[in-house]
């Protein structure tokens, strides 16, 4: 299973600020404390599968293939046997990142590994069929083109009283979206507009979910969901106490919070390698 096993709503009240003890005129947000780190994982409790050491020299050559710029196909695990699925669930392990994705009669569960750029992905659709895969990638393919998803929201013809902001914005979003071409990206940070909570409310009633989620966790958590707008992103990081401390709208494919870099591809590569050679001498 992945981190994210259903979606979360969109918050809309953020972090209250923390006063110093020796400065009560001071106040400021409760920043994330700790960050996830990589840890090589450990074969040995279950034993080796040479299936699935083929399986991580394929993810080697995909990696070193990306690097290059060549996309690589995906890996099917469906005809591997429990024990090399189990092998790989342990030297996988589980990453920073993990989606949820709704559409239609079938639903992705993704999961990084603790090889960033490396995606365990399971595909179910009606009627029981599963498919598990592994892919190589700045984002899973079926992750990169969600964006274009659409709830199929209308734009308001009129707005409640009461409200700030909302409105100007809503018009600007659904514009944007429509006009919206690829390669394009742009952020709107609402932490640093004048927003109500009444504005931030109806913004969440009015451009509702598309049915795709993903969590980033790194310093707290990276919360992205997309809107029913597409190439329209909800992007919200929480401090450890589950605190909203930056609210934002991204207009882009894909947010930049949830994709693998060439770095990550380089250090995933390297560590694999690292991995395999200890596979050998163990």
């Amino acid at each position: 299973m992945t981190m994210l096993e259903q979606h979360s709503p969109v918050a809309t009240e953020n972090a209250a600020p923390v006063t110093p003890f020796d400065d009560p005129e001071c106040g400021y947000l409760a920043m994330p404390q700790g960050m996830h780190s990589f840890s090589m994982p450990l074969p040995g409790e279950i034993p080796a599968s040479q299936a699935g050491i083929a399986v991580v020299r394929r993810l080697a050559e995909c990696l070193s293939a990306e690097l290059n710029g060549i996309d690589s196909d995906r890996i099917d695990l469906d005809s591997y046997d429990e024990e090399t699925r189990r092998f790989l669930d342990q030297v996988l392990g589980d990453g920073e990142v993990s989606a949820l994705i709704d559409a239609d009669d079938v639903r992705w569960a993704i999961r990084e590994s603790v090889f960033i750029g490396v995606w365990r992905l399971r595909e179910f659709r009606a009627g029981g069929t599963v498919r598990d895969y592994l892919e190589v990638g700045s984002v899973p393919s079926v992750l990169r083109h969600a964006g274009t998803y659409t709830a199929g929201v209308e734009r308001p013809r009129s707005f409640p009283d009461g409200l700030m902001n909302a409105p100007s914005l809503l018009t600007e979003l659904f514009a944007k979206s429509v006009a919206f071409q690829e390669g394009q990206s742009e952020v709107i940070n609402l932490s640093l507009l004048p927003m109500t909570e009444n504005d931030l409310a109806y913004l969440v009633e009015v451009l509702g979910l598309a049915g795709v989620s993903i969590l980033s966790k790194g310093y707290g958590d990276c919360r992205i969901r997309l809107t029913g707008l597409p190439n329209v992103w909800w992007v919200q990081y929480f401090n450890v106490s589950d605190q909203m401390i930056l609210n934002t709208l991204e207009i882009t494919p894909i947010p930049q919070a949830a994709q693998a870099t060439q770095e990550d591809f380089e250090d995933s590569l390297q560590r694999i390698e690292e991995l395999l050679a200890m596979l050998k001498d163990s």
